[in-house]
């Protein structure tokens, strides 16, 4: 299949129209979650995922608790389901994060969290959805419907909801033309991945890195990578890898390295950017055959790494919009170039459900 005519190349270039205007049309419930956040006293958040929405709250955590200051806690619902854990949600604001809003499991969160006096919030791109009733409040991501079994526009719409809720709650607000951005740095992102994407023909395995906002990203394209490529990938932070994994890299392991040139304030930037550089030239002096998904070309050039240059912002918390479009794009283009098709991997269905 030509990556061109599958319905996931189709479905990732939907996203930066849809994220166009999705903050007016969830404006109006976002402003009842905030009153209703601040009436009952929330002083922690607990989030409820699997895959790729997982993923999302990933993003959701990084920004929630360094902007707000707000303790979050990544969720694992089998301590309800399989274990009967009774979860004390008082004081607490669940997210829950479900693209098809059938998580069995997740609802069971909710469904928690809504009888001890928790407050509830659910993202889905099902407005009818089991989820989306269950939950409190529901934002939509109003992706439309998506073929692919790869969720893309939905994953960029789930990151820009976190995105929407975490400035909410700190009374900002999201960037008005980020979807305008996305929509003008398509060609060049297509273009940026086409090296990496023909190297990655014949990858069998690869390690994904990043750390802070961006590691949502790399977790991201570990399972892309996975799920559509039968690429044997495992996404860390940076800084676990360095703590056991860093061991299996040698001569000519596939790395890819996520690192936005800013930070999410400027007073964080220089450590931000010293650490990445610090990664780097740990894995070239390892031998490993290392890719950089960065807009900050220049801070890397000479670290002997294969730089995929794409555009970004002035903050990390926007430029991650930017590495989405290109982890999907690479692994659409490794999909399809493997004689496989992205659409329709093995073994897999669109919705999974887990209890």
């Amino acid at each position: 299949m030509e990556y061109r005519n599958s319905l996931m190349w189709k479905e990732l270039n939907e996203a930066p129209a849809v994220i166009a205007d999705l903050a007016a049309k969830n404006a109006c419930v976002m402003e009842k979650l905030v009153q209703e956040v601040k009436g009952k006293q929330i002083d922690n958040i607990y989030t409820a995922a699997r895959g790729t929405s997982d993923h999302a709250m990933i993003y959701f955590k990084y920004l929630a608790e360094t902007l707000l200051g707000l303790p979050v806690a990544s969720g694992a619902p089998s301590v309800v389901t399989m274990y009967g854990a009774k979860m004390k949600f008082q004081n607490t604001l669940v997210v829950a994060c479900s693209q098809s809003g059938k998580a069995a499991d997740v609802m069971e969160i909710v469904r928690a969290a809504n009888e001890c006096g928790g407050v509830t919030v659910a993202i889905t791109n099902d407005e009818n959805s089991p989820l989306a009733k269950l939950a409190q409040f529901h934002f939509c991501c109003f992706a439309g419907e998506e073929k692919s079994v790869a969720a893309t526009k939905t994953f960029s719409c789930q990151l820009y909801l976190a995105l929407m809720l975490a400035e909410a709650l700190r009374g900002g607000k999201v960037c008005p033309s980020l979807g305008e951005a996305l929509k003008n740095a398509v060609a060049a992102i297509d273009a940026a991945t086409d090296p990496v994407a023909k190297a990655f023909l014949p990858a069998e395995e690869c390690f994904l890195l990043s750390r802070g906002v961006s590691s949502a990203i790399a977790f991201e394209c570990g399972l892309k990578l996975q799920e559509t490529c039968y690429i044997r990938a495992r996404a860390y932070h940076s800084s676990d890898f360095y703590h056991g994994p860093m061991a299996m890299i040698g001569e000519g392991t596939k790395v890819i390295l996520f690192a936005s040139k800013n930070s999410l304030t400027p007073e964080t930037d220089a450590v931000h950017r010293e650490d990445s550089l610090k990664c780097a030239e740990k894995m070239t002096e390892l031998g490993a055959d290392l890719y950089i998904v960065t807009d900050d070309a220049d801070a890397f050039t000479k670290t002997g790494a294969k730089i995929v240059c794409v555009p970004g912002a002035d903050s990390e918390k926007l430029t991650v919009f930017f590495f989405a479009l290109a982890v999907q794009m690479l692994a659409c283009k490794v999909s399809c170039g493997k004689g496989l098709n992205p659409d329709s991997p093995r073994a897999l269905k669109k919705v999974t459900i887990t209890k």
